[in-house]
């Protein structure tokens, strides 16, 4: 076979479930290794946090432009496919402008004050991050199932853009606990709990839609792409580059680049 078809082959082919299940493991990785990071090694990952923005937002963007939506257009068509992602990015934006709190991902404030004291009036804002983290590692693991349903390369690929942007969330969450007033390992405990919610979802998804008609898979893949357009362009490029340093811009590039040599790659 030669290498356009077998890759082309490979595309097309669903994930084994092996490979899936292995993918679903590693989306839980991100969150914890960036809950991790601060209980670790808290001011390295402030210091970083906009680089690692930088890098994965530039994934997020060129892979939802070069991966997802494309593929959506394969199955639904141009117009239907533009339309459905165009939906999932207004859907998004509203669910987080009026009904999730948005957690900001630096990290420059309010974590690197912790230590001293809390805004005791942020106390209910506790469980309002978790519900708006919670929806947003759900349909992070919808889109990965998604993906590995549609075939072995898009999934891979989708379960790369979670996991880059789950680590500045692992960061964003401990930061939003801790300005919540919650305590150091009650907000690594609860960061945990929500890094499981990701592979869960994977895991459930992929097996549900397996069987689903072409029609429905366009539409996920679609609804995918415009979520990770969106966090990627409104919510993490601009907070990666708040601070203009030269060598964000150059992480998101080399994050876009990553996506395009894949695409490069697989055909």
């Amino acid at each position: 076979m030669e290498m356009g078809a077998l890759t082309d082959a490979l595309s097309a082919a669903p994930a084994s479930p092996g490979t899936a299940l292995f993918f679903a493991a590693v989306t839980g990785f991100g969150m914890f290794a960036g809950a991790l990071m601060v209980r670790r090694f808290e001011p390295w990952a402030i210091r970083h946090t906009a680089e690692l923005i930088a890098f994965a937002a530039g994934l997020l963007v060129a892979g939802a432009l070069l991966h997802l939506i494309p593929r959506s257009v394969e199955l639904l068509g141009a117009d239907r496919g533009v339309a459905w992602t165009l939906a999932s990015f207004l859907a998004f934006y509203l669910l987080e402008a009026h009904f999730v709190p948005h957690v900001h991902a630096r990290g420059d404030s309010p974590i690197e004050d912790h230590h001293h004291e809390h805004d005791h009036g942020s106390h209910h804002l506790a469980p309002l991050v978790v519900m708006g983290l919670g929806v947003h590692s759900l349909v992070d693991g919808v889109s990965v199932g998604a993906g590995l349903s549609a075939g072995a390369v898009l999934g891979s690929v989708t379960a790369l853009l979670v996991v880059a942007h789950k680590m500045p969330v692992g960061i964003a969450a401990m930061s939003a606990l801790y300005h919540s007033g919650v305590t150091g390992g009650r907000a690594a405990w609860t960061t945990a709990g929500l890094a499981l919610v990701t592979p869960l979802a994977v895991i459930v998804s992929y097996f549900t839609l397996r069987d689903v008609s072409s029609e429905m898979l366009g539409i996920l893949l679609a609804v995918a792409g415009g979520t990770f357009l969106y966090v990627g362009a409104a919510d993490l490029l601009p907070e990666g580059q708040a601070r203009g340093r030269p060598g964000n811009t150059i992480m998101f590039f080399l994050g876009t680049g990553l996506m395009f040599l894949v695409k490069l790659a697989v055909h």
